[in-house]
Parts: C-alpha cells; sequence; structure tokens
C-alpha cells in the first residue's frame, strides 16, 4: 500500500513539475496562452486548465504538442535537475 501511494505521489509532483516547466517557457518567450494555443493546436481553455493544475493527468499527447511548440526536449521538462522551488 505504502508503495502505491508512494508512486502516485512521485507521479504528481513529477507532473507539477512538467507543468511549471511549460508555464515558465511560455512566460520567457512572452506568449499568451492564446498564442501558445495558436502554435501547439491544444486549446487555450486546456492550456488554462493544466497550468492551473485543473486538469489531472494532461495527455502526453497535449504535453508533446506543448513543448514542441515550445522548443522544448520532453526530457528537459521531466529533468528533476533543475531547480523548482518556486513551484
Amino acid at each position: 500500500m505504502l508503495t502505491k501511494i508512494f508512486v502516485f505521489e512521485y507521479n504528481v509532483i513529477k507532473e507539477v513539475r512538467v507543468i511549471y516547466k511549460l508555464k515558465k517557457k511560455r512566460k520567457e518567450k512572452g506568449w499568451t496562452q492564446l498564442k501558445l494555443s495558436e502554435k501547439s493546436g491544444v486549446p487555450q481553455p486546456t492550456i488554462s486548465q493544466i497550468e492551473k493544475g485543473n486538469r489531472k493527468y494532461p495527455t502526453h499527447e497535449n504535453i508533446r504538442k506543448l513543448a514542441k511548440a515550445l522548443e522544448v526536449d520532453i526530457r528537459e521538462l521531466e529533468d528533476e535537475s533543475e531547480d523548482t522551488a518556486t513551484v
């Protein structure tokens, strides 16, 4: 049971880290959610829900599209070495 809880918590933390990094990259480019939507093909309301944490477990396809539009390697998003203390 503890293993399942640990795995679940690890996945939630990993998801939060990926979402934080996507939002950070979007802001670094000076893009609005609408511009990212236009570039990625992911609907703006979906991006908003993802960034606010209201969409549990965003699909890998949407994360891939957002990363590609932002010119970010998915492996970079999942890298735990980057400081995310401000999450």
